[in-house]
């Protein structure tokens, strides 16, 4: 591995000199922390924190990257709805889960006997709820999105306790008693919370026997491979239409400002990229793309600072409250300001690829004009290149644009307010500034670089180039700036979704593509009660006696353990894309 390249600070997001800031009426003596061909360390991670605190609570990225790496504190407010599917007419006494939305509960509304009906239980909140939440797919029964909830609980990873999911609801209980933890948020197609204590914090507001569909026979077995989308496997008629409304209900919560009945204390998060807290996951990620970041190399001493820090943040008595600062809306700000523009900047380079060299002149000088424009609030009066500007070593002369466009949204918060901030503030701001710096190295460079060769509209060129070779180094810089950035919001189906069609990325467990062993589709569920004390429920996890891949879950029933080694050779299990699925008959299988 390479050393980290960071001091002070622990994202280290951009391995640079410090210096003293130099006056913007000074540009000559500038600083070093400005230079243009200084790209972020490989151990950066203010790229990683920014995006996973921009998608907390939202489904879309969350199911993108299953794998959470955010503890973070949440309310839930009073009089908040909170629904609880049953096969009895019965209040648990024991930890058990609840939905956000009825359509996720309806799913356990069933019965499994002829003639009979299943149950809704709608709770209220009664006074704020204090939740922990789990970011990522936390729900999922696959490797790596249970990470977390394992080494809290259980000290290390499980893999022999995916399914253990009884086991896993009261451990993290009895362990979060001590701090008055209501319960454990999480999410899979939706999000759930896994509530400790059906008597505290809420009231039954109904219990109703609801119409539902009566599943007959036996347990499903694993079906045959299929041929087609739309046609079900042997036995089955249709697509179980309650697990699209499901789905359809936690895309409601796809992108911001996501699930809103939960809400953050942000100035208590922990995350597992926080390299100065967890310095050990630095080393199991070197070198790994984003879907295979994983907790589970935390470490007995990387556990143990989670634990202390969990103790300083949800211990009862006094806290530092933070500074105020609204950390959400401020990464809202970031993003709207800059994602359909670098966007748009790298679809303008990609039209030079098919173009003659003088069609590809004009492109890139509209490519330097829309960078410009987007620099108006930073271009000072008196900041030009000089003669030989386009020959000095990291275009010095465009520092203060640079420093003006990265610093003008965080100058007041780091200085007047930073003695407020809490640790997971500081966090938060580096990871802001991180982000901030290398959007402004990227495009005040490509304006400079175009100054400099004269493609302003007033300026005349200084000398002949080549529009190839700037579209390609260009092209480089922005394409490069969106892969490490990484932002949930240019995953979308392209061409758009039609209106009866809906934009789904593969979650579990459906994760398997429509060419893959369908385990399971959301069709007819087992027929069995969903609550671990019935006698008639099979063990968690259980293996089929004919396919010890495909195990028992408390939902669905038969689904497949997507853990194996096969499936590090499925591409659409390890990198799931985004594509367009009916929302109206005739329903396809996923």
């Amino acid at each position: 591995m390479k050393p980290l390249k960071f001091a002070s600070s622990f994202i280290g997001a951009l391995t640079l000199v410090q210096a003293a800031q130099i006056p913007l009426s000074a540009p000559a003596a500038w600083d070093s922390k400005w230079r243009f061909d200084v790209e972020p360390s490989e151990n950066a991670t203010a790229n990683y924190v920014f995006e996973t605190v921009s998608a907390l609570l939202q489904q879309w990225p969350n199911t993108q990257y299953r794998n959470g790496h955010n503890i973070v504190p949440v309310t839930i407010p009073p009089g908040t709805l909170l629904y609880h599917g049953t096969w009895q007419h019965k209040v648990p006494s024991v930890p058990d889960w609840v939905a956000t939305d009825p359509e996720h509960a309806y799913l356990f509304s069933r019965s499994f006997e002829d003639g009979a009906s299943g149950w809704l239980l709608t709770l209220a909140a009664a006074r704020p709820l204090n939740v922990l939440y789990f970011d990522g797919s936390s729900a999922a029964k696959v490797y790596g999105a249970m990470d977390v909830q394992d080494i809290l609980v259980w000290g290390t990873v499980q893999p022999d306790k995916i399914f253990n999911e009884k086991q896993r609801i009261d451990d993290l209980c009895a362990w979060g008693k001590k701090y008055n933890i209501d319960g454990f948020l999480r999410m899979e197609l939706d999000f759930e919370i896994m509530l400790c204590d059906f008597t505290e914090g809420v009231e039954v507001t109904s219990f109703l026997n609801l119409v539902s569909e009566t599943v007959q026979g036996g347990p499903r077995h694993p079906p045959p491979k299929k041929d087609s989308k739309l046609a079900p496997p042997p036995g089955e008629t249709k697509p179980w239409t309650p697990a699209y409304r499901a789905l359809e209900a936690g895309h409601w919560h796809n992108r911001f400002p996501g699930e809103t009945r939960a809400q953050l204390d942000l100035t208590r998060l922990i995350s597992f990229y926080d390299t100065e807290m967890f310095p050990s996951l630095v080393d199991a990620r070197y070198g790994q793309e984003r879907w295979g970041h994983r907790v589970e190399k935390l470490g007995k001493e990387g556990r143990q600072r989670l634990l202390d820090r969990l103790d300083e943040i949800l211990a009862p008595g006094p806290r530092k409250f933070g500074s105020g600062v609204d950390w959400t809306t401020l990464i809202r700000v970031i993003v709207q300001r800059y994602a359909d523009r670098l966007e748009m900047m790298q679809y303008l380079l990609n039209k030079t690829r098919s173009q003659e060299e003088d069609q590809s002149e004009e492109t890139v000088k509209e490519v330097h004009e829309y960078a410009r424009s987007m620099l108006y609030p930073y271009v000072l009066n008196h900041v030009r290149p000089n003669s030989t500007s386009e020959d000095a070593p990291g275009l010095t002369w465009a520092a203060p644009v640079f420093e003006q466009c990265a610093t003008t949204h965080t100058k007041v918060i780091s200085s007047t307010l930073r003695g407020n901030l809490t640790h997971s503030e500081r966090i938060i701001l580096d990871a802001v500034d991180g982000v901030s710096h290398e959007i402004c190295r990227v495009v005040v460079g490509i304006w400079a670089h175009g100054a400099a060769l004269g493609l302003d509209k007033d300026g005349e060129l200084r000398k002949p180039f080549s529009s190839q070779d700037v579209s390609v180094d260009w092209t480089s810089r922005v394409d490069k700036l969106i892969s490490w950035l990484d932002w949930s919001i240019w995953v979308k189906c392209k061409p758009e979704c039609g209106f009866e069609e809906t934009c789904y990325i593969p979650t579990w467990p459906w994760l398997h593509g429509r060419d893959s062993i369908p385990l399971p589709n959301p069709n007819t569920p087992p027929p069995i009660p969903t609550n671990d004390s019935s006698p008639l429920v099979r063990k968690m996890g259980e293996a089929h006696p004919n396919d010890p891949r495909t195990r028992w879950d408390r939902k669905w029933g038969w689904v497949r353990d997507i853990n194996s080694a096969d499936d590090d050779h499925d591409d659409n299990w390890l990198h799931p894309q985004p594509r367009c699925i009916r929302r109206l008959a005739p329903l396809e299988w996923l």
